[in-house]
């Protein structure tokens, strides 16, 4: 085989998911490939939606383009493009179409609401059963369908409906195998005796007839299965997986059984490493490493290591690496895991296993299966191969706070979309106003979770989840769409953003309109309705207060804490419209700042418009009692209340972490974090005169990586606006 040749394959791998080339011969361009699909659907209409669309995936993997290339270890789609997906259009017109037979009612108010909340459909975090899809292989996952069809046939289940389902993953995977076939058809005609091509099609006629057999075919397989799901069967595939864990055995049996060396296993994953480098989605992409074995001991493996070692060279932003971590991790990894953070790999967080157990049973999951949970997404966790877990909305937690002063109407749209809390002049106690806030709250948390039960109800009409459906063993059982409503555990979450802005925008009201009465509630709502127009030194000394979240004040951590368990006792196992139940998560994404652009003037100090704080961390820059008091605040509020993540953002000074005495800081500080329960945590090692030279000349620091929220961003990628904001809290810490 052809091995060593990563730097000078490192230009097309680069180019890949980028501006591709493809032999026409192999198949039709992207708009004729979605072109054909729509005349396709159309002949198939008033057929179930799943076969539907597993014709459509059957027609992509028939006439999509292909490459196997010399230059890669792993082949090309021509359906690459992850803003341009072929089956894009029929998605879009299942889901006007549902959306035209919602109530009126659930309309007008997603519409009326929109600013305050953000709900819609989530096809963005499903998982498979990786464990099934490795042991089974492609034929064998079909194979065990055709069983459960069978049992049901026995049974005298097989409805239309599950007819249907059971047919879609029948198409699906049989056109999957054919498409594999297709590659190592024309990677055997294109060999031309090249060892590399061949063994590309040694592998892919492997993975037809059955599972991998080494190391190679596990990561052709999980890349296939990746391309499969996200960017043919157009739903997400949003970790790939506990890679050490999974892997660990191929790579033994590799090297035990000489089929290949650990140079050749560490060019294999640096090849498959490149592939999301290439693909760049803005959000990175997910997988885990480490965990906790039944016998006690850590996942940690040599394969672990190596991972890290590949992916460390590379010196790439994404893939993003999530590690499991306990008290059982060992210390030289996190000693290397550390390391990496302080020269910039910002890819890397850590979830700490104890606290997730404790959340996780909290709501009634075993202990063994919060042993065994998945990492997806940024930071989310759920039961392997038995939840699928869904984004229901966000609340933007300072919108209560505008409701509060114009009396239940959004002051940016000028409509009423809360509930009537009285005029200001009556809130004569700061408890009063407090009161007006939390009904404020209470009546969002209402509101989206009627959208998202509307939303909710059709998803497996709006985008079955074919491709998954197969790999989950309760889904076929009960032949219900994995996605939608046939995992064991069908879980909505609810996110929030601004939860640190709203605690420094109650602590203001209460020490400077009450405590202090330095103003009266009606002025500041003149002066916030003129985004603190004429009123600059009021707005800075508000803004640098010391009662702000994030710096241990207790008084202050207080009121964090109340209002964190009040939001998570409103969300928590409150019933779904997909038999399952709702989860509160204190996970923030982008919309801190897509919804501070639809935010005014807070009594905080902020600006109309300005991002707000993110996750459970407090506003950036507000953190200005040190690490040790960020982590005290954050850990003030019980973890437990937000089963569906828990994460706190932690910048620090490139002094602080230097050297042994560095490493053994960080590692201080994370197991202090997990001791307290907290869940997620990673970094940023900033310093404020590094950021503000980037800035200022973007040509030096191109590599210059930034933790966004839960991934991770070229620092030259990101508007001005958000640079200046981590410029604005490098600048509050100190060597």
């Amino acid at each position: 085989m052809k091995y060593g040749m990563l730097e000078e394959d490192k230009i097309y791998l680069l180019r890949k998911f980028q501006c591709p080339v493809f032999d026409p011969e192999t198949g039709i361009d992207n708009e004729t490939l979605k072109a054909g699909i729509m005349r396709l659907t159309k002949e198939l209409e008033g057929q179930p939606h799943p076969v539907i669309k597993a014709k459509a995936f059957e027609y992509v993997t028939r006439n999509a383009w292909i490459d196997v290339n010399p230059h890669d270890w792993f082949v090309g789609f021509g359906c690459w493009n992850r803003k341009d997906l072929p089956l894009s259009a029929l998605i879009c017109k299942w889901n006007d179409e549902v959306n035209a037979n919602y109530p009126e009612e659930t309309s007008k108010l997603i519409e009326l609401m929109n600013g305050i909340i953000r709900c819609g459909k989530d096809f963005n975090h499903s998982v498979p059963d990786w464990d099934a899809i490795f042991s089974l292989g492609f034929p064998g996952l079909r194979e065990r369908a055709r069983r459960y069809r069978t049992e049901h046939e026995r049974k005298g289940t097989l409805t239309r409906e599950v007819q249907a389902y059971f047919d879609s993953i029948e198409i699906v995977y049989s056109a999957i195998l054919e498409m594999l076939g297709r590659f190592r058809k024309y990677a055997s005609d294109h060999a031309a005796g090249n060892k590399r091509i061949l063994a590309i099609a040694e592998c892919l006629d492997t993975l037809i007839h059955g599972a991998p057999t080494n190391t190679y075919e596990v990561l052709q397989l999980i890349y296939l299965y990746f391309i499969f799901g996200d960017h043919i069967d157009h739903m997400q595939v949003r970790s790939l997986g506990n890679l050490d864990r999974t892997i660990y055995p191929y790579y033994q049996k590799d090297i035990k059984e000489g089929r290949f060396t650990e140079e050749n296993i560490r060019e294999f994953f640096a090849y498959f490493l490149m592939q999301w480098a290439s693909l760049d989605n803005y959000y990175g992409h997910p997988f885990y490493l480490g965990g906790t074995k039944a016998n006690g001991e850590s996942e940690i493996n040599e394969l672990s290591y190596l991972i890290l070692d590949v992916f460390d060279k590379l010196d790439i932003p994404t893939p993003k690496i999530q590690l499991k971590t306990a008290e059982n991790t060992p210390m030289e990894f996190l000693d290397k895991a550390f390391d990496m953070i302080r020269r910039g790999h910002n890819s890397l967080v850590f979830v700490c296993e104890p606290s997730i157990k404790r959340a996780m049973m909290a709501v009634g999951y075993s202990a063994e299966e919060a042993r065994t949970c998945d990492i997806k997404g940024c930071y989310e966790f759920a039961p392997r191969g038995r939840c699928n877990e869904t984004f229901g909305g966000i609340i933007n937690m300072l919108k209560p706070m505008e409701l509060v002063f114009n009396d239940g109407v959004d002051p940016f749209t000028g409509k009423e979309c809360g509930i009537k809390t009285g005029n200001l002049e009556n809130m004569r106690t700061f408890d009063d106003f407090y009161s007006a806030y939390i009904k404020q709250l209470g009546h969002i948390i209402e509101k989206i979770i009627q959208c998202a039960n509307e939303l909710e109800a059709c998803l497996h009409e709006v985008n079955p989840g074919v491709l998954l459906s197969a790999t989950v063993t309760n889904s076929l059982e009960t032949a219900k769409d994995a996605f939608s409503n046939g995992s064991v555990y069908n879980v909505t979450t609810i996110w929030n953003t601004g939860f640190g802005s709203s605690v420094d925008a109650l602590m203001a009201i209460r020490e400077f309109v009450y405590e202090k009465k330095l103003i009266t509630l009606t002025e500041l709502k003149e002066i916030l309705s003129k985004n603190w127009a004429g009123h600059e030194k009021l707005r800075l000394k508000i803004l640098h207060g010391k009662n702000k979240y994030g710096n241990g004040i207790k008084d202050v951590d207080f009121y964090a804490e109340v209002i964190a368990r009040f939001v998570a006792n409103k969300i928590n196992l409150r019933r779904n419209s997909r038999n399952g139940f709702y989860s509160a998560s204190a996970h923030s994404a982008k919309f801190f700042t897509i919804l501070g652009e639809k935010t005014g003037a807070t009594p905080d100090g902020r600006f109309a418009g300005e991002e707000m704080s993110k996750n459970i961390s407090p506003v950036m820059g507000m953190d200005t009692n040190g690490v040790t008091a960020l982590v005290k605040s954050a850990t003030s509020i019980d973890s437990a209340l937000f089963q569906g993540d828990f994460p706190l953002d932690v910048m620090m000074h490139p002094a602080t972490v230097q050297g042994r005495e560095g490493l053994d800081a960080m590692k201080t500080l994370l197991r202090t974090y997990m001791d307290k329960h907290g869940i997620a945590i990673h970094f940023n090692i900033f310093d404020a005169k590094v950021l503000i030279d980037a800035q200022k000349h973007p040509d030096k620091y191109q590599g210059l990586q930034v933790r966004v929220c839960g991934w991770n961003v070229r620092f030259n990628d990101i508007a001005k606006k958000e640079q200046d904001e981590y410029i604005k809290r490098a600048m509050n810490i100190t060597g």
